[in-house]
């Protein structure tokens, strides 16, 4: 089967799905292909027993830029998690508020144990500098990694095991705090200045109501692209499609070998529970500073959305600091065993569900930026890349760069 197209999209992530956005208000004939059975890329849920469960611990910030200009928040129905933190070790917890969305809790968070009074300070200083900074602005200052740039600021070991540390890295995928401190501000800043969002239908409803948005765009889903030759796309089974124009939405090197990625990966290790109530349904995440332990952070997800929960059970998710070479069940018993004091009796009614191992979870990046000129989208005559992986790693970033794929495209389309 031959057919001919303007534009070709490789990916069904949100990258190619952007694309595929801005092609279509073009008017360019387009087709996406992808060899998932459904558009979405890393955004995936599954339904398991009445319960909804995302591929990884993934949340969506309102405060990004390319979040207000694509997507409805209100058609997502979404729920937002309360801001501040529930920390624990193995025998204690205590609460992280606020105080600029809360300031009755300026006198508590005064004598809180997540670290000194001059920590308090200088995160609100923090606050007030990533706040006036632009984006552009984040991204073009000295670069080092996270730990390094707290350090320099000033921050204690106290607030940096207690807080930063599992927050930070429940985020970043890696617990060492390694990453760039232009992505720890720019994310400091999204939290400053929005909330984290659980959709209703999960987080693959995010991708589901991008594709909504696409009214002429063809699609083929469980479609394996096994190379590209001029202006022919051919799939492994065969078929060719012709296209003036491609975006390859992700790495290109598995179907053009002659551009080798060197993007590397943060993974993430993940798993479900159901429960009772307790200490840990919160709709503020709980993150574990214990010093030898398994657990990043534990959240009630059911609490946050109520539609993440089956109407009888609570639903917990656990993300775990780093890859164990233990099995399932040994892994879920470590995990009890480190809740055990915090969670008491109820955990006994803990039931597990199902673990994820997400291992292409986050690219890991050196000398990230916010944005690039469009014209580096162009891979090489008539073929253009996009995702995350080019700017930084964040849902903002892989919309962004569908865009850019896009503007590329069709200046060239244009100027043919």
């Amino acid at each position: 089967m031959n057919k001919a197209y303007d534009a070709i999209i490789i990916g069904g992530g949100v990258s190619g799905l952007i694309a595929a956005k801005e092609l279509e208000a073009y008017h360019l004939n387009t087709l996406l292909i992808d060899s998932e059975p459904q558009a979405g890329g890393r955004l995936k849920t599954d339904r398991l027993d009445g319960f909804q469960l995302d591929h990884g611990f993934q949340v969506l910030l309102s405060a990004y830029p390319m979040v207000k200009k694509h997507l409805d928040l209100s058609q997502l129905e979404c729920e937002a998690f309360e801001s501040g933190a529930y920390c624990f070790d193995t025998k204690k917890g205590f609460e992280v508020l606020d105080v600029k969305r809360n300031p009755a809790a300026y006198l508590k968070m005064a004598f809180s144990p997540i670290g000194s009074f001059g920590d308090k300070l200088k995160v609100a200083k923090l606050r007030r500098e990533v706040l006036h900074k632009t984006e552009e602005e984040i991204y073009n200052e000295p670069d080092t990694s996270t730990l390094s740039f707290l350090q320099q600021y000033g921050f204690s070991d106290k607030i940096i095991d207690r807080f930063f540390k599992p927050f930070f890295g429940g985020i970043f995928l890696e617990h060492q705090l390694e990453t760039s401190s232009r992505q720890f501000q720019y994310i400091f800043k999204m939290f400053a200045q929005g909330e984290a969002l659980l959709p209703k239908k999960g987080i693959a409803a995010i991708a589901e109501q991008l594709k909504g948005q696409l009214q002429r765009t063809e699609f083929r889903f469980n479609s394996k692209v096994k190379s590209i030759l001029g202006q022919a796309v051919q799939l492994e089974d065969g078929t060719e499609f012709q296209a003036k124009q491609i975006i390859i939405a992700g790495d290109p090197s598995a179907i053009m070998p002659q551009y080798q990625s060197d993007v590397s990966w943060n993974s993430t290790l993940q798993l479900y529970f159901s429960g009772p109530k307790g200490p840990l349904c919160r709709k503020k995440i709980g993150l574990s500073f214990s010093k030898d332990g398994l657990i990043s952070n534990v959240a009630c997800l059911s609490q946050v959305q109520p539609s993440y929960g089956n109407g009888q059970s609570e639903l917990y998710q656990v993300s775990l600091r780093e890859e164990l070479k233990a099995s399932e069940q040994e892994m879920v018993e470590k995990i009890k065993r480190e809740l055990q004091l915090i969670v008491g009796n109820g955990l006994r009614d803990w039931k597990f569900l199902r673990s994820y191992h997400v291992r292409h979870s986050l690219p890991r990046l050196s000398n990230l930026a916010y944005e690039r000129p469009f014209e580096e989208s162009r891979l090489a005559d008539g073929i253009y890349i996009a995702g995350d992986h080019l700017l930084n790693p964040s849902l903002n970033a892989a919309m962004l760069s569908g865009e850019l794929a896009a503007k590329a495209l069709i200046l060239n389309h244009q100027n043919k």
